[in-house]
């Protein structure tokens, strides 16, 4: 009796577990990409905080003073890394393919574009 009940559980998980599998395997992958969404919280919280920003000569760097310290963020090969007061860096966004930053009169714009093309940003912060 015991063989019996085993086997009939075993026939019920055999047969539910196709569908079950074509059905999980059937859900989209969004595929956002949170490293965006996290930068784009760090960089807006930073300039929130900010008295002034400096772009560099070579347009190759952003910085943000508060005159408590400066943050930074440059590209270097395909990630952007942030330092604060010129020392250390942090990675907060891998796949870059494009960082621009252009220093205009009144703002510097900044175009981020990453490699799979997923997130294609342009900011405009006020100097």
């Amino acid at each position: 009796m015991e063989a019996l009940a085993a086997l009939s559980v075993a026939a019920m998980i055999m047969m539910v577990m196709p569908a079950t599998v074509s059905y999980f395997s059937s859900m989209n992958d969004y595929g956002h990409d949170f490293e965006a969404d996290f930068f784009i919280l760090d960089i807006t919280d930073v300039y929130k905080a900010s008295e002034k920003i400096t772009v560099s000569s070579d347009g190759a760097s952003i910085s943000f003073d508060d005159d408590k310290k400066v943050i930074s963020y440059r590209r270097a090969g395909g990630r952007i890394i942030r330092s604060v007061d010129g020392s250390g860096f942090i990675t907060v966004m891998f796949g870059v393919k494009k960082f621009d930053i252009r220093d205009e009169e009144l703002h510097a714009r900044l175009d981020i574009e990453t490699e799979n093309g997923e997130f294609n940003e342009t900011f405009t912060f006020e100097k």
